[in-house]
């Protein structure tokens, strides 16, 4: 499920008149990798790096010119979630770097011209990306989307008790927009993360407003209160601060990735942390929120990332295991419609199974790369194998005709592949536990050597077993 941090451009809602100040930066932005609380978190897990990797793949295919675009023109939000996925997988730099191109000249179209329309969210999201592009949002093309996101947010006031409203939406931030105020709490934390990788003097308000989106159970909600309402903070059970695990999940990600290890915050990561395990069923999913709640794998990636980056390593491999499941791969006489996708993943199981037959559809295809950018992320913590990956034979010789077993070894859980033989096939999955697997293939005709073979993804073994009639 994706949240919009921008306006949607058909609302005519009046901007809220707040008052707002551009603070000064500190200090230049921070040049800690963006990446490195990743790389902390998967030190010592075995992960395999396969489905990352090959989702990866296809959805830098599905670029246009360095865009993700679709039927209305190019899909910015889109395109910087995949960029920023993108960077969470080694060797996909080439990708990273198209996506920059061609945003750079294009960023207001996204974040605003910076005077009449200025969207802070966006600013946030937008920075993030320039970071992960290896460039500095303080001077981006000639622009410091900083400066702009610092005017977005709320002051302090200088005398709090003299104004207790202006002191109740301190850090908030606000869209500057004639169709109106949209910002919200996913914003909120790309924000925080992009002011405090700055020292931007509005880093610590921008934070503490933040933390005040969160329930007492330990999640966020996703929309503020109206400006003038003296509560600020999510409560619990009232209308407007409903449970939100994908805006909880956000929070987290960008609350980690701004480096700041005060003890407000590692009390408030440690309580979403806990609440988001409790979420988690079983099998590893994790349901969306709203009227239309759903297990699906954006909302399960996604709070399966946050977990592995929280070093929750066994819920955020249970999730990877389940979004996995999504990743449909049919090689050789596996072969379906979804063969020439191999890599992306379906938004749920259903979706999968109806393109089986057709592919996906045109009107479809732009789920499915929602589904798949933020499945990149959970899929970084996808359970490895034990075993060497390979395939055998139980026996050496047999009649033509014969039903016989052969052994898969080293398919990771979760992990596709197709066995065959001439003339037959199954299609295979890893199993949780990561032992063989063992299934009967019938031998073709000839008195000849005959090649069993199992073929995942990105790779293949092969036996042999003598045929005679």
């Amino acid at each position: 499920m994706h949240h919009r941090i921008r306006p949607i451009r058909s609302a005519a809602v009046v901007l809220s008149t707040v008052a707002l100040g551009a603070g000064v930066l500190a200090a230049p932005p921070a040049t800690a990798d963006v990446s490195s609380a990743l790389r902390a978190a998967k030190a010592g897990v075995k992960t395999d790096s396969t489905p990352s990797n090959v989702a990866a793949d296809w959805i830098t295919d599905e670029l246009a010119n360095g865009l993700m675009v679709g039927s209305n023109g190019p899909d910015y939000g889109l395109t910087l979630d995949t960029g920023l996925a993108l960077h969470s997988v080694p060797g996909h730099e080439a990708g990273v770097a198209a996506i920059n191109a061609a945003f750079k000249p294009r960023v207001d179209e996204y974040v605003g011209d910076g005077t009449k329309e200025s969207y802070a969210g966006a600013l946030g999201k937008a920075a993030a990306f320039i970071r992960a592009a290896g460039e500095n949002p303080i001077d981006y093309g000639g622009k410091n989307l900083l400066a702009r996101l610092e005017q977005r947010t709320a002051d302090v006031p200088a005398d709090p008790a003299a104004e207790p409203q202006a002191a109740a939406i301190a850090g908030r931030i606000f869209d500057k927009s004639e169709f109106g105020n949209y910002a919200n709490v996913v914003g909120q934390s790309y924000a925080v993360r992009e002011l405090s990788l700055a020292r931007s003097t509005e880093a610590g308000a921008a934070r503490d407003f933040l933390l005040k989106q969160q329930c007492a159970s330990g999640y966020f909600r996703l929309n503020f209160e109206k400006a003038n309402v003296p509560n600020q903070s999510c409560t619990e059970g009232a209308p407007g601060s409903e449970l939100d695990p994908d805006a909880t999940a956000l929070a987290m990600i960008n609350l980690i990735e701004s480096h700041d290890n005060s003890p407000a915050v590692k009390a408030a990561l440690d309580k979403a942390s806990a609440w988001l395990v409790d979420r988690q069923r079983n099998s590893g999913a994790i349901r969306s929120s709203g009227a239309d709640a759903q297990i699906n794998t954006n909302t399960t990636a996604l709070g399966g990332y946050a977990l592995g980056l929280m070093r929750q390593s066994d819920a955020a491999q249970k999730a990877a295991l389940w979004v996995r499941k999504n990743q449909p791969v049919d090689k050789y006489k596996c072969r379906t419609a979804l063969t020439k996708d191999t890599g992306a993943v379906a938004f749920r199981k259903d979706r999968s199974k109806a393109s089986k037959a057709t592919g996906i559809p045109a009107e479809g295809r732009d789920e499915w790369r929602r589904a798949t950018a933020q499945a990149i992320l959970g899929l970084q913590f996808a359970p490895a194998s034990k075993d060497r990956f390979r395939i055998e034979s139980v026996r050496k010789q047999a009649r033509a005709g014969e039903r016989v077993q052969f052994r898969v070894y080293g398919l990771a859980p979760g992990e596709s592949a197709c066995m065959q033989v001439k003339g037959d096939f199954l299609r295979v999955k890893g199993k949780t536990k990561g032992t063989k697997i063992v299934r009967k293939l019938r031998l073709p005709t000839g008195n000849q050597r005959r090649v069993g073979l199992v073929k995942t993804s990105d790779d293949e073994a092969r036996t042999w077993i003598r045929v005679r009639n």
